[in-house]
């Protein structure tokens, strides 16, 4: 495929902390611009409940690119429905820094996703990426720290993360009744959530907080 002349992005903590956000709770587009105009769309969505972290995030995302896009508020479909605010920008280079250098699969990506080979490979960018992962994915596990996922192998290298690092953590696995479909999750011991903390670098206040209450 031609994708013509693009600026390239460098692979850092910060994009490889971004690259861990999308994998997350991101949408990478994979149709065109519209019916008449079937131009690729390089769209990218970022859509969480947390304001102030999705500020942070565009801030990051505009030390690495250019872009006028700004946060936009969900409309609620109903009264009850919590408020979702998404970023959504269009940048070739990032596109194509996401789906071509670092492999993130564009459209549904929840049971195939895993972490990029670049990352995987290389130490001082591993936890940036899994710190992107738990601001966005990460919680409660029971009376730990964790998160789930559709991908099993996403899970598992995670797992093979921390074990390179020493940190204790438990795998799960279930099936959703109501979806039919398998999900992963992992759990960090809580002797070692301390240790598993410091490693990160995380964006999120509220996930901070969050995590600081599994101590």
């Amino acid at each position: 495929m031609n994708i013509g002349k693009v600026s390239p992005i460098v692979l850092n903590k910060n994009s490889a902390y971004l690259a861990g956000v999308i994998v997350g709770d991101g949408c990478i587009y994979s149709g065109t611009k519209s019916k008449t105009n079937l131009g690729k769309d390089y769209k990218i969505t970022i859509e969480v409940i947390d304001l102030d972290f999705l500020k942070k995030v565009e801030s990051l995302t505009k030390e690495i690119i250019k872009t006028k896009s700004t946060i936009v508020k969900r409309k609620k479909l109903r009264a009850n429905q919590k408020q979702l605010y998404y970023f959504q920008f269009r940048n070739k280079s990032f596109y194509y820094f996401l789906t071509k250098d670092l492999e993130i699969p564009s459209g549904k990506k929840s049971g195939i996703v895993s972490i990029p080979q670049k990352i995987l490979s290389n130490k001082n960018l591993q936890m940036s990426f899994i710190s992107g992962l738990f601001d966005t994915d990460g919680g409660k596990r029971g009376k730990t720290i964790g998160f789930t996922s559709k991908s099993q192998k996403l899970i598992q290298e995670v797992s093979s993360i921390l074990k390179q690092r020493h940190i204790g953590h438990f795998l799960e696995s279930w099936k959703h009744k109501a979806y039919s479909s398998n999900y992963y999750g992992l759990k960090i011991s809580r002797k070692d959530s301390d240790k598993f903390l410091k490693g990160l670098q995380l964006q999120s206040a509220s996930k901070r907080q969050l995590l600081q209450g599994s101590r």
